[in-house]
């Protein structure tokens, strides 16, 4: 797994390659990097966690199937919604191959499965994606901290839910965020002030 470092105003993007197979998660930027990585091999889909333009930039360079929410798909072309605004998004429905996934789904990938998540609350059709021990969280969780829930078709007892259901994965799952570092379950349950704190309303 290859990690092209973003920043706050433009997300991480993974690379998972197996054998001569590879999948792009929320890809923003770096894209000659991204080729160069790739090599001989063969780019056989794109994740995309949401539709905020911070993560999607690029999808219109790659001529494959691009796995999303349903929920989320329109918001890639509502650029007042989707963060473009004023300018126009980058990419062409037509040329498009949009593939909707949800909650339970497997994308094949070399001879593994990439298990998709629905985890809404960022943003309406939000979804993470687990390969392995592998958790990508696009911008639900982050380390000791959680997506914002005030943008459109963001929802904050959905968020909460997803957060959640996040964490009670097996703490050595490794979560790869849309911003900021790298961490674990087990840390965040030891460390992340919103799930201490939604833990106790659950309980109650």
């Amino acid at each position: 797994m290859i990690q092209f470092k973003g920043n706050d105003d433009l997300s991480h993007v993974y690379l998972l390659c197996r054998f001569d197979t590879c999948i792009l998660i929320d890809p923003s930027h770096s894209y000659d990097s991204i080729i160069d990585q790739m090599g001989d091999k063969k780019l056989a889909g794109i994740l995309l966690t949401h539709a905020h333009n911070d993560h999607i930039d690029l999808i219109g360079h790659f001529e494959v199937p691009i796995y999303i929410h349903k929920e989320d798909a329109h918001l890639l072309f509502e650029d007042q919604y989707n963060g473009y605004a004023p300018k126009t998004h980058p990419y062409k429905r037509k040329n498009m191959d949009l593939r909707f996934v949800s909650d339970g789904d497997q994308i094949p990938f070399a001879d593994h499965f990439i298990h998709v998540f629905y985890t809404p609350g960022h943003t309406k059709g939000g979804l993470s994606f687990m390969y392995e021990q592998k958790i990508f969280t696009g911008d639900t969780l982050f380390k000791e901290s959680v997506g914002r829930h005030d943008l459109y078709s963001g929802n904050l007892p959905e968020l909460r839910k997803s957060v959640l259901s996040l964490l009670s994965l097996p703490g050595n799952t490794k979560i790869y965020p849309g911003h900021d570092e790298n961490t674990t379950v087990r840390y965040e349950q030891k460390n992340n002030p919103f799930y201490e704190k939604w833990m106790k309303q659950k309980s109650k």
